[in-house]
């Protein structure tokens, strides 16, 4: 095989676990290719969509299993969050600008860090308090004991909530077979674990309850789609502008913010699939100037803000 030859398409696993219309999955998809680059880079990792219905597959270049598709990706993001160098004493994203370009001057040798601090947020323009804006991907500031930091280095480390310690026999919250479950089985969120508030079921209003929904905590979740979404994350990098940042798969239109990503037809790496992440004409929601780059649907969620609380609700195609 040649540099220009693409890889063999020996495997193709479709993973139903992996809603298109919401943008849990679609981070958990970024982070499982990312965490399969990282510890089975010669099975040259890539996703496309079949349908509709639609439905992500796993393009490998190796003959492969579920169950070792999932063990890898579990060995990945174990070796990437080692290299998630934070604060300790910081545990949301509420940079002043010094601080800010301190750590990302500290980071910036290492790949993985340097992805990660540029997700977080960017340094112009900061807000009228002097700190500076987080990414809208960021959901949580320490509203309910919800810490983002602590929970992004926490839940991919496989550490344990304080609430689950003292049980007698604790999950293991590192098992492969969860995320198995989440990419070849129909999500059934049972999982006692912390998440980031980007699965539109976390949205709890009381509204739409017919109790107070406070004094039962969070709803459950799939402890392994949140695992690979700490990874996807990375692919969603933030930068400056004149008047508010801008971040990779999103647009903001009437003071709101809306996620934006796309279905696509053929095999695409992560590198690939972040690029059109960045598609000017794929934030705006015109399919017709990307549908030559293989992109067959547009989906885009709107951020909405619940209270002290913000949610995603579920994905709508967008038709130019």
């Amino acid at each position: 095989m040649t540099l220009f030859d693409p890889p063999a398409n020996d495997t193709l696993l479709p993973m139903p676990g992996l809603e298109p219309d919401n943008l849990l999955a679609f981070l958990a998809l970024m982070g499982l290719l990312g965490a399969l680059e990282a510890a089975r880079p010669d099975w040259y990792p890539r996703a496309c969509w079949k349908g509709p219905p639609w439905v992500a597959q796993l393009s490998l270049a190796a003959r492969v299993e579920e169950t070792e598709v999932a063990q890898a990706a579990n060995e990945g993001i174990l070796e990437l969050v080692k290299h998630f160098k934070l604060d300790a004493t910081r545990k949301n994203v509420d940079f002043e600008r010094e601080d800010y370009r301190r750590y990302a001057r500290q980071v910036r040798d290492d790949a993985v860090a340097a992805s990660l601090a540029a997700a977080l947020t960017a340094e112009w323009p900061p807000k009228n308090n002097g700190r500076l804006p987080a990414s809208p991907l960021v959901m949580m500031f320490g509203q309910g004991h919800q810490n983002f930091l602590e929970r992004l280095v926490d839940v991919p480390s496989g550490k344990l909530p304080n609430r689950l310690r003292k049980l007698n026999s604790p999950p293991d919250m590192t098992d492969a077979g969860k995320i198995a479950e989440a990419l070849f089985s129909a999500w059934r969120r049972k999982d006692d674990a912390d998440g980031f508030r980007w699965d539109p079921q976390d949205d709890q209003r009381y509204a739409l309850r017919y109790r107070d929904p406070s004094p039962e905590g969070a709803a459950p979740t799939v402890l392994g789609a949140n695992r690979l979404a700490a990874i996807g994350f990375l692919s969603f990098p933030t930068t400056p502008s004149e008047r508010e940042l801008r971040t990779a798969g999103t647009i903001r239109a009437d003071r709101e913010w809306y996620f934006v990503w796309p279905i696509w037809s053929q095999p695409l790496s992560r590198s690939c699939i972040e690029a059109l992440l960045n598609h000017p004409g794929l934030v705006s929601g015109k399919l017709d100037e990307v549908r030559l780059l293989g992109v067959v649907e547009i989906f885009r969620a709107r951020r909405v803000a619940n209270g002290k609380f913000m949610n995603v609700v579920r994905a709508s195609p967008v038709h130019s």
